[in-house]
């Protein structure tokens, strides 16, 4: 995308915390609110691409208490869990450089949805913990939440990178991921290794905690996040682009194509995330790229050396 449009996206879009709240399965929800419009008869969702979110526990014990052959988007705003994780979003922009280097699909700007903690997590973290630092366990250079005069500081458990445009009424999902998670893994792995060792605290990965807050903050606080956290941030990406952006068809990219496409020569992203999590989300595979990447000059470059091309696609 080009910079000013990314910047005028940001800027038209409200400026406070917006909180989102997650629970699981909630995805489920989220999807069937885009697809039914106003309302749908259950028989109807039974027989398109939606179907598999009607068996999830959530869905399945909801129907159950309504009697009602149809689904409606007020019945679907009553459906609530206590076991609920709170998160704020934020954006951001991502490129304008390399794209090779950037890991776009074509030369310009992503729009960067950022899936912050909220003081729910942040509390326990910084009393077990004790980070010396910001962002501990996200890399330098990544795109996650900076606080440029915003009044609160939050740590970034995941983001996704959003290309669109508006007159295709298109968006492609270049990425989502989580540094948080993988590095929280190997935070587990090293206080595990120093207790071993006798060491009483960590003087490792800048954090000034105890080993055993250290392990309990992994093993307890941490786990439901590194169980979710993909599921959450797809969740929340997809309600963004059709709530807030409007736009109705949603690519996403397959394991086999996209880091042709992105041109990633290492460190190739998790097949689970570009193999199983789309089809959870009920996207279509199609062989067809997104008409606005069709046009650009520099992805049919790229593209043309692509054998057999794959893509997932949502239509809401």
């Amino acid at each position: 995308m080009d910079k000013n449009l990314v910047k005028e996206i940001i800027d038209c879009l409200p400026k406070e915390r917006t909180l989102f709240r997650y629970f699981k399965d909630r995805y489920a929800l989220i999807l069937l609110n885009h697809f039914i419009g106003d309302e749908m008869d259950i028989k109807q969702i039974k027989g398109s691409r939606m179907a598999g979110l009607l068996q999830k526990p959530v869905i399945r014990e909801f129907l159950a208490s309504i009697g009602s052959g149809k689904l409606t988007k007020a019945d679907l705003k009553d459906v609530w869990l206590n076991d609920m994780y709170s998160f704020v979003l934020t954006l951001d922009k991502w490129g304008g450089e390399n794209p090779a280097w950037n890991q776009t699909s074509r030369k310009g700007y992503n729009i960067v949805l950022q899936l912050n903690f909220s003081n729910q997590h942040d509390g326990a973290y910084n009393s077990l913990v004790k980070p010396q630092v910001k962002r501990a366990l996200n890399f330098y250079g990544h795109p996650v939440f900076e606080n440029d005069g915003a009044g609160y500081v939050r740590e970034t458990l995941a983001w996704a990178r959003i290309d669109l445009d508006f007159s295709t009424n298109e968006a492609l999902i270049e990425e989502i991921q989580s540094d948080w998670v993988r590095e929280g893994s190997s935070l587990l792995r090293d206080a595990k290794l120093y207790r071993q060792r006798g060491y009483d605290r960590m003087y490792y990965w800048d954090v000034n905690g105890d080993i055993d807050g250290v392990v309990e903050y992994c093993e307890k606080v941490l786990k439901p996040y590194q169980v979710m956290w993909s599921e959450a941030m797809l969740a929340a990406t997809i309600d963004f682009i059709k709530a807030e952006l409007g736009i109705k068809t949603i690519y996403y990219h397959t394991d086999t194509t996209g880091y042709r496409v992105k041109r990633i020569d290492c460190d190739k992203p998790p097949k689970s995330l570009y193999q199983k999590l789309p089809k959870q989300f009920c996207f279509d595979k199609v062989g067809n790229a997104p008409e606005f990447l069709s046009q650009d000059k520099y992805f049919r470059r790229i593209y043309k050396k692509v054998e057999n091309p794959t893509w997932f696609r949502m239509q809401l």
